[in-house]
């Protein structure tokens, strides 16, 4: 549904839809039966689940274009309207216990249902049918049933409840503090309180010898059917339905009322008009009338993405009826795009990089939004071994690479390292949302060399490339407990080992840097390989000390192995180097049985993590 001439007076580039405009809807699959939600399992494996209404959720694995089926539970669900499955939440910890939780309406008489599930033990992309009713609430009508559900940063998992259905609230429950309808639930799933399979947090405002539900957090909401917390700050955004006149976006914090049935948005219904004194409520951050097609807010998230496709901390949302999707930042509110989705727009998700997804209700697709003005994305790699797949680790060496990312080239000239090399920076934004500035190696206009931040959480996140404080370049970032990369001759990774030999003889220890040299068989002369070890001088012990990024053991016991020509051999060291920041050492145990092996791969793993294969060769 295109309104030109609306666009026109609020941003005129923001009109054309898969045209002029920067701003796309970009599909990522397509075939699904009713999409409702779309959304992550925070476990570092970038997969995307969807709901669909109809009793399905769906997985989507990384570059797939198919989803395919997670958990069906269509028989227990009553569906159509606004009932169905309608929410997913998946447990903080979820990595290790396989927990998640889902919203839906129960058939036969359609009463909410909040119930867990695990994941199968034996296929991570198939989950078990074995339910566990944790809350059932009863709705007297068939509209108005929320559906959202999600952990806060709390560890709690918070729930929003429409106020029962029908129109203006007849019941009065989302007033009613001893009801659930119309409020923002907020439970503990990790332990009970007395009989109840669920535990009561003891800050709830109602919670103990004070009137209302324990399970309260917030009231005073008509129906919101979707919301999400800020990654970075926690604070929780709400887009709350409204009746005929105002749709409108709260912030929700503990033992808030929000005003419906007395107030929708800043304006009194006259529903009771003996209650409508605005100081006894909080009013919403932002809220638009309805009219010109507009008729039901869809609730989106903060962005703070990996990729700056949209200002950081933007509030991303739609209507709807229209289809369009708008941004507000700093209280100012645009149109980002006005696109197709008219009556369609049932929802919006984050990938677990922070990108934004949008559901298509009627075309059974969902989309990510992209932006072609956004920065460019950057590409960070190992900068041991440049593996662009097993990630990178706290303390360890990264490249990254870009355009325009210094205006000059720069070295430290001592250490510590600095943070700041002619004025270029590096922030990596971890997947709680904290971030730090980097330690710089270098820096130049086509690449800079930094230390992933000590402290770094692991899962997704960005890397921020400033230049005299504005920002130049981003990019996604995979970070992990362990990330092993090994020192080689060769920039993409293969090729000789950068390495030195350790000769202990009468407790007396020598060394002998394992030079590169060109190989003389390679007819395009660019092939590297090592200086032939010699097995066969006199010696008490032998080692090979094999340099890399990302080996050494913190928080978990270190298990390092290490085989070359099909020889296992013993690793009497692994961990730090102590005498350039991000660099660790493996001490590798040489086996006489190698003698005469000639040029062999060494493959080392950490802790089940294996480092790239390097070449040594054994006289």
């Amino acid at each position: 549904m295109k309104r030109i001439i609306f666009c026109y007076v609020l941003l005129l580039s923001a009109c054309a839809y898969g045209q002029n405009s920067a701003i796309q809807l970009q599909p990522i699959t397509t075939g699904l039966s009713a999409p409702v939600l779309a959304t992550n399992a925070h476990d570092g494996t970038n997969r995307i689940f969807i709901v669909e209404q109809t009793g399905k959720i769906k997985v989507l694995q990384p570059e797939a274009a198919t989803a395919t089926d997670f958990l069906n539970i269509g028989t227990r669900i009553s569906s159509g309207g606004e009932r169905g499955l309608l929410g997913l939440a998946f447990h903080p910890d979820f990595k290790n216990n396989r927990r998640f939780f889902v919203n839906y309406t129960r058939s036969g008489d359609g009463a909410t249902t909040i119930a867990e599930y695990q994941v199968s033990t034996g296929n991570r992309n198939v989950a078990d049918t074995t339910e566990k009713i944790l809350l059932t609430i009863a709705q007297p009508f068939a509209n108005h049933n929320g559906g959202m559900i999600e952990f806060g940063q709390d560890g709690y998992l918070y729930i929003g409840m429409g106020d029962g259905g029908s129109a203006n609230d007849p019941g009065s429950r989302a007033q009613n503090s001893e009801e659930l309808p119309g409020k923002m639930l907020r439970i503990d799933v990790d332990h009970t309180t007395g009989a109840l399979p669920y535990g009561i947090p003891s800050d709830n405002p109602f919670a103990g010898n004070v009137p209302g539900r324990d399970e309260i957090f917030a009231l005073g909401l008509r129906n919101p059917w979707r919301w999400s917390f800020d990654r970075l700050t926690g604070q929780l955004y709400a887009g709350d339905v409204g009746q005929n006149a105002i749709e409108e976006i709260d912030i929700v914090t503990k033992g808030g009322n929000y005003g419906w049935r007395v107030f929708e948005g800043n304006r009194c219904t006259n529903n009771d008009p003996t209650l409508c004194t605005p100081g006894n409520y909080t009013a919403p951050i932002y809220q638009y009338p309805q009219g010109s097609g507009r008729c039901s807010v869809t609730g989106g998230y903060v962005y703070r993405g990996a990729r700056f496709t949209f200002p950081d901390g933007a509030y991303l949302y739609g209507d709807y009826c229209t289809g369009e999707i708008f941004q507000l930042k700093d209280s100012q509110n645009s149109l980002l795009i006005d696109t197709d989705l008219n009556t369609s727009l049932s929802s919006f998700g984050e990938d677990e990089g922070g990108e934004i997804l949008v559901c298509d209700l009627n075309g059974g697709k969902v989309f990510r939004l992209t932006n072609a003005s956004s920065p460019k994305p950057l590409g960070t790699v190992s900068a041991a071994s440049y593996d662009r797949e097993s990630g990178v680790a706290p303390d360890s060496i990264v490249a990254t690479f870009g355009n325009g990312l210094a205006n000059g080239t720069y070295l430290p000239v001592a250490l510590p390292l600095p943070t700041n090399l002619g004025g270029t920076t590096v922030t990596i934004r971890d997947s709680k949302g904290v971030e730090r500035l980097s330690p710089l190696f270098y820096a130049g206009n086509l690449q800079v060399n930094f230390l992933v931040p000590p402290g770094s959480a692991s899962g997704y996140g960005a890397v921020i490339v400033k230049v005299n404080n504005v920002v130049v370049s981003s990019g996604a970032i995979k970070i992990d407990s362990f990330a092993p990369a090994i020192f080689s001759a060769n920039q993409d990774g293969s090729g000789a080992a950068a390495a030195i030999l350790q000769i202990i003889k009468n407790d007396v220890s020598t060394y002998s840097p394992l030079l590169a040299e060109k190989d003389p068989n390679d007819p395009n002369g660019v092939r590297l390989r090592t200086v032939a070890i010699d097995l066969n001088q006199s010696y008490d012990k032998l080692y090979l000390l094999l340099y890399g990024t990302a080996i050494r053991g913190r928080s978990e016991p270190l298990v390092a192995t290490a085989t070359a020509g099909g020889v296992a051999l013993a690793i009497e060291y692994a961990g730090a180097q102590n005498f350039f920041p991000g660099v660790d050492q493996l001490n590798i145990l040489l086996a006489k049985s190698l003698q005469g092996k000639g040029e062999v791969d060494l493959a080392v793993t950490i802790n089940g993590k294996i480092a790239n294969l390097v070449k040594v060769n054994f006289k």
